[in-house]
């Protein structure tokens, strides 16, 4: 019953979720995006309603106030951006997030849909006085580089199902109407829609979940099926799934993360990590399908090569397992650093769960083989042996051939000697304990392979990115420098610029430049823009105005430089001082002729800068080295450090580090690091470097991957450790595991929860301190530079101020603005940043608040960039007469996501030492428990030893506890007991006798009786003279001699009944014994007596004489059960399995009553009018004797069958 209500649960569960992922890709691939697009409407309506309120309030206050008030009035609605214009200058701003100007354009302030640099906003306005409010919301974001931190797409509210972009034509795509029913945008649905990270992590689990439910289901199918159907299913699954991957069936779900070949792919077999995970699937129930058929497998010469070769075939299982970690390592970006939580993925988390569980399964299928060999008679000695060898083999294939892993390669010796012992001598009562066990090797191993693999791979890349790191020369750089220099020379900013020189910020220059010419390819260079006119004076850098820069960018040309084959105007620059790759250097002319020489230096970002160039300033599509982050990297040229970045100390010269062995490439260690060295010469070397890993690393690998498996496993150990027949009730070691883990587990919860908290807040305070200290020292330094100005004017003074914040920003590591009295920018280190319109030229409107109306001194806070947080600074600065200036800002964006790691390895840390504890806590519970309860054990083993009536044996237990109270109690109740027993049998035998004495009186009785009256009657009747007197006497005589057979009848009975001999056995063959006695009873032709067997001899250990007594006594009972005018029909069935020996006996008569059945193997009852009642009673009483058990069904005018189950004897 249970089977059949798992098999249709099952079957729904796998209709289900058919069900969900045919819903899911419907929706995630549907056309059909009027319900995203309608409650995209609802609150888009609903954020104008907002925009409204915001005006009408701010509106109401301006009748009244004046400018300074709005500052001090929070804004409740934070998605509604405000700003305030008195007169065309903007006097109040709520969000330095829009990139406008001071005073008012074409753009901003104005109504409807606006695009500006960083994405598409919604205003409306309001005149009031003489001021004009504008609100707005943003609706899309549209930043000029998309990253990680820098995602275009609709914002929150106004999410949408598709992806699209936004159009102002109302006839095309889906038109958005403001409340006044006027048309705003349209949005217009991309021609290819892509499923999202979410979608397509839902779609792969519903459909893998879907997969999965059907092959379990098919496994209780199977069971229904004939012997060759049975096979048939599993190797139609078999060949479905080559198909499926040959003519790629699944290729409806290209487009999803988990088809990308760039996250997963190794051959044709596994293309893609959706295919990996299919195919483990299907091996795991093959596996399963393997297991099943090993414990079915007969006794056989055949068998026993079948066993023994599965057996062997399971190495290659194991090899197989291997050979996956090192595909998901070493062909896929999936992260298996383990020890590096925050590295790991829902796809990580998959991988190392699929390897989990199909380890499992390989362990089922060791453990049937090997049950298998053991059903086949093959000794647990001799298996030992072939394991041995076959693991020693695999361990020199391994070692010599293979992987090189020397865990690895022992693991097969310690797995299959332990598995063997579980299945040759373990007691099934500690599964528990073994299963545990069987973990921890498994998660050793596993985190050694993995370590093993992962650090393969990193050495793999370090050699790749220190070959590209090595020569910056980039033929395509040369190649896209002739396609846009005919475009440089042809702009006509720089022409009339050239012409008509006029005072322009360098940033203004360097972004136009940027915008109009060097853009795409060249964001993955720092571009630094020069130009000199004919006497080779700057044009724009005014701050060195002599020829002393044009003659240091020659003079580097001319000593390091190496023109283009391609174009002569570029040089690539093979002194690395100044960390230049190459220079541009081009004669440009104006509009009248003018000649003027242009300098652009490109400086490679595939090194980061110590003071953290913003990833959110780099696309995505730049191609630069990421991954390069994680490492320590030097530079060195001519003997001497010229580039470093990380966190080792590189020392001044290589020679210092580098050992002797190292002439052109190689790894080596050094002052805790591992680093890898490439010298091109000895003039240019470059080195990678990365922390060694250490011994804790490895043990906080073990730790996530313990954990991991045994929360996968839990039901599994649950279900092995609860009692048999009593699935929901666990055990007392199970219980106690369980308090002693949990309370583990909640205070180790607690006390990491409490320490991030703590250490979060703590670092955050040190951060905001270092931020202080670094805002007093920057102060201090422009104060020395600009404390003699009475004004600071960005026309005036722009290029020198960002010359000095430059020059600052590399010696404080962090990005610093500068800010006019009225919270307007005056110069930046970064100007890039406001350039391309990532922020606003408005101070941040807190600061403003805070320190011109609040009058602070100081103030720090996180502000964002899209969804990048950085930390920000901010302090008055004053001239040398204390006048205020303006207000310094340092930005840590650069430095954030170092603090954001330092904060994230410290929260690891306690992670790590968390799982560490708690795997620990999870090994000694279980110790802990089995300690504990084992005299609890040894008192259940005598509890179920205890025979009422033999001797039992007293627990041996000399400790003074509870245990001790409890083992001296048990064993004075077993005194006591056997006192008990005593008596009661010595009572039992006086009953019995006097029970026996009643039956025999009354079983004599009845016919003396008769006896009696016939003599009486004939001495009364006799006459000698009666000519029948002689007839009569005899007639007499006769009943008497009938009573006296009866008479001795009884009397045998009862005495055969009390003087059961014990069995004396004998090897006897059933199927013969049974014949002869068929033979005996076939005396009548209305009784047909047959025999069948499914052997043609069964033997068995028995004492002959009592089975012919059990054969008699129920083929003679049968005989009586069958009316005289019924045609009988008896039948003797002989049957043997693998463990035991069936004996039944049936008929065709008159049946039992039910009423009586309960009473029919009771001594002396009976349902016949004549007989002792003593025939079954003894046929029960020999078979119990031979360790069997008699059973019988019965039907009314049907019939009767008594079976007997006897066990199979060993010869």
């Amino acid at each position: 019953m249970l089977n059949k209500i798992k098999k249709y649960y099952i079957l729904l569960v796998s209709i289900a979720f058919t069900i969900a992922f045919l819903l899911l890709y419907l929706k995630t691939y549907s056309t059909n995006y009027s319900r995203s697009v309608s409650s995209f409407r609802s609150e888009f309506l609903s954020l104008e309603n907002d925009l409204d309120d915001i005006i009408n309030y701010r509106s109401a206050e301006l009748n009244y106030g004046e400018i300074s008030d709005q500052w001090e009035k929070p804004i409740s609605k934070d998605k509604i951006n405000v700003h305030i214009y008195k007169k065309d200058s903007l006097v109040y701003w709520n969000t330095n997030q829009l990139p406008i100007l001071r005073f008012a354009d074409l753009h901003f302030p104005s109504e409807g849909i606006i695009h500006l640099q960083n994405g598409w906003y919604f205003a409306k306005m309001r005149t009031v006085r003489d001021y004009q409010i504008c609100a707005s919301f943003l609706v899309k974001r549209d930043y000029a580089y998309n990253n990680k931190e820098l995602v275009n797409d609709f914002i929150s509210p106004l999410n949408l199902s598709f992806k699209s972009s936004v159009s102002l034509d109302e006839d095309s795509g889906f038109p958005i109407f403001s409340n006044d029913n006027k048309f705003v945008f349209s949005i217009l649905p991309n021609h290819y829609q892509s499923a999202s990270r979410t979608e397509s992590i839902l779609l792969m689990f519903s459909l893998l979940i879907a997969i999965s439910s059907w092959l379990y289901w098919l496994r209780f199918v199977k069971k229904r099926l004939g012997k060759t159907l049975k096979w048939l299913l599993p190797s139609s699954v078999f060949l479905l799934r080559i198909l499926s991957v040959k003519f790629s069936w699944f290729g409806f779900l290209h487009g999803t993360i988990a088809f990308e070949s760039s996250l997963y792919g190794v051959n044709q077999w596994f293309p893609n990590f959706f295919e990996y995970i299919v195919n483990i699937t299907v091996f795991i129930y093959i596996l399963g399908e393997l297991s099943t058929f090993l414990k079915s497998v007969k006794k056989g010469s055949l068998e026993k090569f079948v066993s023994i070769l599965f057996f062997v075939a399971s190495f290659l299982i194991w090899t197989f397992i291997i050979d996956l970690t090192r595909g998901l390592i070493e062909n896929s970006s999936i992260s298996l650093v383990i020890d590096k939580l925050f590295s790991l993925d829902v796809f990580s988390f998959l991988s190392l769960a699929s390897l989990g569980v199909f380890f499992y399964a390989y362990f089922k299928f060791v453990q049937a083989s090997l049950e298998a060999c053991k059903a086949q008679l093959i000794t647990g000695a001799q298996m030992a042996v072939l394991s041995f060898v076959l693991s020693c083999t695999f361990f020199l294939f391994e070692i010599n051939y293979g992987n090189q892993l020397l865990l690895a390669a022992t693991f097969p010796l310690v797995f299959y000697e332990l598995v063997l012992y579980l299945i040759y001598r373990h007691k099934k009562s500690n599964q528990l304990g073994a299963g545990i066990l069987l973990l921890l090797l498994f998660s050793i191993v596993l985190a050694s392979i993995i370590g093993s693999f992962n650090e393969q791979k990193e050495r793999g890349e370090r050699v790749l990115y220190a070959n590209q790191l090595i020569t910056e020369k980039n033929v395509v750089t040369e190649v896209e420098y002739a396609n846009v220099a005919k475009k440089l020379k042809n702009d006509n900013f720089l022409k009339r610029f050239i012409s008509y020189p006029r005072p322009i910020s360098v940033s203004s220059f360097q972004e136009g430049l940027e915008r109009r010419v060097f853009n795409g390819f060249w964001e993955r260079y720092e571009l630094e823009f020069h130009l000199f006119n004919a006497e080779f004076l700057p044009l724009i850098d005014q701050i060195k105005n002599n020829t002393s820069h044009f003659e240091e960018l020659n003079t580097l040309i001319k000593t390091s430089g190496t023109a283009s084959e391609i174009d002569a105007n570029i040089f690539f620059i093979d002194d690395f001082t100044q960390q230049y790759n190459y220079i541009i250097k081009q004669e440009v002319y104006g509009k009248d002729s003018t000649k003027a020489v242009f300098f652009c230096t490109l400086k490679s970002k595939k090194i980061p800068e110590e003071i953290g160039f913003p990833r959110l300033l780099i696309s995505s599509k730049s191609n630069v080295l990421e991954s390069l982050e994680a490492y320590s990297i030097a530079r060195y040229h001519n003997k001497r450090l010229v580039t470093k970045y990380g966190a080792f100390n590189f020392p001044s010269s290589p020679r210092v580090m580098l050992p002797d062995r190292i002439k052109n490439r190689g790894f080596f260690n050094f002052n805790g690091f591992n680093h890898y060295a490439l010298v091109k010469s000895e003039n240019h070397v470059v080195v990678l470097s990365i922390k060694n890993s250490t011994f804790l690393d490895f043990i906080t690998s073990f730790s996530y991957l313990f954990s991991l498996y045994g929360l996968l496993l839990m039901p599994f150990l649950f279900k092995m450790n609860s009692k048999s027949g009593f699935s929901r009730t666990l055990s007392l070691a199970m219980k106690i595991q369980v308090v002693l883990i949990g309370l583990v587990f909640i205070s180790l919860l607690a006390f990491g929860w409490g320490s991030g908290l703590f250490v979060t807040s703590q670092y955050n305070q040190l951060t905001d301190d270092v931020i202080s200290e670094k805002l007093n020292s920057v102060g201090t330094e422009v104060k020395a530079k600009l404390g003699e100005y009475d004004a600071l004017d960005i026309v005036e003074n722009g290029n020198y101020m960002q010359y000095i914040l430059q020059k600052f920003a590399r010696v404080f590591f962090t990005d610093i603005n500068l800010y006019d009295t009225e919270g307007y920018l005056l110069a930046s280190s970064r100007p890039k940043v406001f350039n391309v319109g990532l922020l606003s030229e408005q101070m941040n409107s807190e600061a403003v608040k805070h320190l011109k109306y609040l009058k602070e001194s100081e103030f720090v806070h996180l502000e964002n960039i899209g969804e990048l947080n950085y930390s920000s600074a901010y302090k008055p600065f004053y001239n040398s007469s204390n006048q205020l200036m303006g207000y310094i800002n340092l930005q840590h964006f650069g430095q954030q996501r170092e603090f954001e790691n330092q904060i994230q390895q410290f929260l690891v840390a306690i992670i790590n030492v968390f799982i560490l504890l708690l795997a620990i806590s999870i090994i000694l519970a279980i110790f802990i428990s089995n300690w504990l309860t084992s005299p609890l054990r040894i008192l259940q083993e005598s509890f179920a030893g205890v025979k009422f009536g033999k001797q039992n044996q007293q627990i041996l237990y000399d400790k003074e506890d509870e245990i001790g109270a409890l083992v001296k109690d048990y064993n004075r109740k077993l005194e006591e007991l056997e006192f008990t027993a005593q008596q009661l049998a010595k009572s039992e035998r006086e009953m019995a006798w006097r029970e026996m004495a009643k039956q025999v009186a009354h079983e004599i009785k009845n016919p003396l009786t008769p006896m009696k009256l016939s003599v009486q009657q004939l001495l009364r009747t006799f006459n000698p003279n009666d000519p029948k007197s002689e007839q009569k006497l005899k007639k007499v005589a006769n009943s008497i001699v009938e009573q006296i057979d009866a008479l001795t009848k009884i009397a045998n009975e009862f005495s055969n009944f009390a003087k059961m001999p014990n069995p004396s056995e004998e090897k006897i063959d059933l199927v013969g014994l049974a014949n002869g006695v068929k033979e005996v009873f076939t005396t009548s032709e209305s009784i047909a007596i047959t025999l069948e067997a499914n052997q043609k001899e069964l033997f068995l250990l028995a004492d002959k004489d009592q089975f012919v007594r059990v054969f008699n006594n129920l083929l003679k009972n049968a005989i009586q059960a069958i009316p005289k005018n019924k045609k009988g029909e008896i039948k003797i069935f002989l049957t043997a399995n693998e463990n035991s020996i069936i004996i039944a006996v049936s008929d065709n008569g008159v049946g039992i009553e039910e009423s009586r059945q309960n009473k029919i193997f009771v001594p002396y009852f009976t349902t016949k009018s004549t007989g002792t009642g003593l025939g079954l009673a003894m046929v029960k009483q020999i078979i119990e004797n031979h360790h069997g058990n008699i059973d019988f069904k019965s039907e009314i005018e049907k019939g009767t069958t008594f079976t007997i189950v006897l066990p199979k004897s060993k010869f």
